[in-house]
């Protein structure tokens, strides 16, 4: 059987990528977790202690590791029955296989039911963060706990929001008899602090604040519309103040995004890097 054909490719139910390897009774009554060939690469390549964080703990154990040899073509794991038991693991079971630190050895060895409430756990507190510091941490925490860089987290978290916000309905444009007032929300300000770092989506322009952060300002393109990406802009103060009050023309796509904006009759193209950033997917790829 070739590696091709030991991996099989599913959509994820998270916004992130991820790998198992499913348990079998034979290996569960010896202790040991299996790994196929295919994931040799991710690991010593000759027999080696490893250390390995099993489900959520914060503290590695040492294990015993045997790459693969002769007839079996599998590497295995062992010292596990107790894990196994505490946590009911059976046949058939999933387990999410994470490299931590290939270099030194470290790996994380969770149930998969287990990796995926742990995932959306940590999404939902970003989701309710009360400040952007909060949020930041949520982001860093995300990054940390499912091994991707950290622009791809803001990138992913962005677009998750995107498909599970309610979708944004367009009025009939009309002079607005004041600015929008409330506060957009902390995790989806950070967001777009990061996409965007602070540049104006309109005009391009941005500058540092003493403290060295970007300002910014965000517009909402209808006051009505709550808080959905597709209602944000970050913008610039001169460009906010001409959302406000000068002629306004936006134009959006089919989607519902604003991709061009004319003030008084200047047309200015309005950067949306969901549209121009290349969505990758995700995927849970079982190896067999």
């Amino acid at each position: 059987m070739n590696q091709e054909a030991e991996v099989i490719r599913s959509d994820s139910k998270i916004s992130y990528s991820y790998a198992t390897i499913r348990l079998t009774q034979s290996r569960i009554d010896k202790g040991l977790i299996a790994l196929p060939i295919a994931l040799a690469k991710w690991f010593p390549d000759h027999n080696a202690h490893i250390q390995v964080y099993l489900g959520d703990s914060a503290i590695a154990q040492p294990k015993r590791y045997s790459c693969g040899s002769g007839s079996t073509k599998e590497c295995r794991i062992g010292g596990v029955s107790q894990w196994f038991e505490d946590n009911g693991l059976t046949s058939g079971d999933e387990i999410v296989v994470q490299v931590v630190d290939k270099e030194n050895s470290i790996y994380r060895l969770i149930a998969e039911r287990r990796f995926l409430a742990a995932t959306q756990e940590l999404q939902s507190s970003f989701d309710n963060a009360t400040d952007e510091q909060e949020a930041t941490e949520k982001l860093v925490r995300l990054a940390e706990w499912t091994h991707t860089q950290k622009d791809g987290v803001v990138l992913n978290e962005y677009r998750r929001l995107v498909a599970t916000s309610a979708p944004v309905g367009r009025r009939s444009p009309r002079r607005r008899e004041s600015r929008f007032r409330e506060r957009t929300p902390a995790h989806l300000r950070r967001l777009l602090a990061q996409l965007y770092r602070g540049r104006c989506q309109v005009c391009d322009f941005g500058f540092l604040k003493r403290t060295n952060e970007p300002y910014f300002e965000i517009h909402h393109l209808d006051a009505t519309a709550g808080h959905h990406p597709k209602n944000l802009v970050v913008v610039c103060g001169n460009c906010h103040n001409q959302f406000e009050h000068a002629d306004v023309e936006p134009e959006f796509n089919d989607q519902q995004w604003l991709i061009r904006v004319r003030f008084n009759r200047i047309a200015y193209q309005v950067k949306q890097l969901v549209l121009t950033t290349p969505m990758l997917g995700s995927y849970k790829e079982l190896y067999v």
